[in-house]
């Protein structure tokens, strides 16, 4: 597993800032909630459409998630003819529909799936979608309804994209935090606020490296104090889409390593390779280790923002879902990340 070091804020930052809020909060059971036990006299008042006359021992619950966010997002153009559809709901279900069709409305046959921790739901086409073509997802969860539109990229580029570095700048206007809430937050107290994504050879296949990037006296750099992630290499059928993923890796700080799980990273380059379009990092953070070390259960704190922990591959639900995504990531002319970057020989880095 490849460890991606950032600095001992990260490891500090969500927790501490979570802790922050929980301050004064209320224990007490939440309106609406059947399950206390006392022996009060209510009855069953909630909108459901049982007739029972218990006395809050029913288990059957309305569904109330509301749909968070598309991916790709509504209105996003250069999509990869091979993507996937999803959409996230604010909480987790148990049934929801999704259905894909095209710009003369007729269905998109594929595979729909709802997420093993029911916070969201995939449409996998059964082939490659058309090239500059319109879409149309349509989801229904609970009550809510939502449609988003894409357009799929044009021809394939024939850049050379080789050395090519693409900057994320986590706290820009174009970039939205789906998972988690507190993202914005958390970014604001770490040493690094950029990902860059570096092109190491593009022809049927394509290699990449990622890293973590910072100003410095005004000029965008690589993190001389974070292990770049060398991401195995993939097809590049999809021209000019990519995926670099999903793979393994890690965060350490202090000593600590926090485990990212299925982290992938894709997009689309544009015709001229000035720009990656549609950007989007994926993952599972791994909160036991941070948790252990701090003496407090960070997914108990996660509510405060709207957030819940998720499933971990070992099906502990441990894990804080990462999601980010970014309209146009830039080129940064002349920016050659070093993949084989050694933290441990940087002093300042200790």
């Amino acid at each position: 597993m490849r460890n991606f070091v950032l600095s001992p804020a990260f490891s500090l930052a969500l927790p501490l800032t979570l802790a922050a809020f929980a301050t004064g909060c209320n224990n007490g059971i939440k309106a609406g909630d059947t399950s206390d036990t006392a022996a009060d006299a209510d009855t069953d008042t909630d909108a459901d459409s049982d007739a029972d006359a218990d006395t809050d021992t029913d288990t059957d619950t309305d569904c109330t998630a509301t749909i968070t966010a598309f991916s790709p997002a509504d209105g996003a153009t250069d999509v990869g003819i091979d993507t996937t559809v999803s959409a996230s709901f604010s909480e987790s279900v148990t049934d929801a529909q999704i259905s894909l069709t095209d710009s003369s409305g007729a269905d998109v046959s594929g595979s729909a799936a709802l997420a093993g921790d029911g916070m969201s739901i995939g449409f996998a086409p059964d082939a490659l979608l058309d090239r500059s073509a319109s879409y149309t997802v349509e989801v229904s969860v609970c009550a809510d309804d939502g449609t988003a539109g894409f357009t799929t990229a044009g021809e394939s580029t024939a850049v050379d994209l080789t050395d090519h570095t693409y900057d994320i700048d986590l706290k820009g206007t174009d970039v939205t935090w789906v998972s988690p809430s507190a993202g914005p937050t958390l970014v604001d107290q770490l040493d690094t606020d950029h990902l860059l994504i570096m092109v190491q050879s593009a022809g049927s296949s394509i290699d990449t490296v990622a890293s973590a990037g910072l100003i410095f006296n005004g000029d965008l750099i690589q993190y001389s104090c974070a292990e770049a992630i060398d991401f195995p290499s993939g097809s590049f059928a999809s021209n000019p889409a990519f995926t670099a993923g999903p793979m393994d890796s890690g965060l350490t700080s202090g000593g600590t390593v926090v485990p990212v799980y299925e982290l992938k990273f894709t997009g689309t380059f544009n015709a001229d390779g000035s720009a990656v379009n549609n950007s989007e990092v994926t993952g599972l953070i791994d909160s036991r280790p941070v948790s252990d070390s701090l003496g407090m259960d960070i997914c108990d704190l996660l509510p405060i923002y709207g957030d819940s922990c998720v499933a971990c591959p070992d099906g502990e639900i441990a894990c804080i879902a990462l999601d980010v995504q970014d309209r146009t990531s830039p080129l940064e002319a002349g920016l050659v990340l070093d993949p084989a970057i050694d933290p441990s020989t940087d002093p300042h880095c200790n």
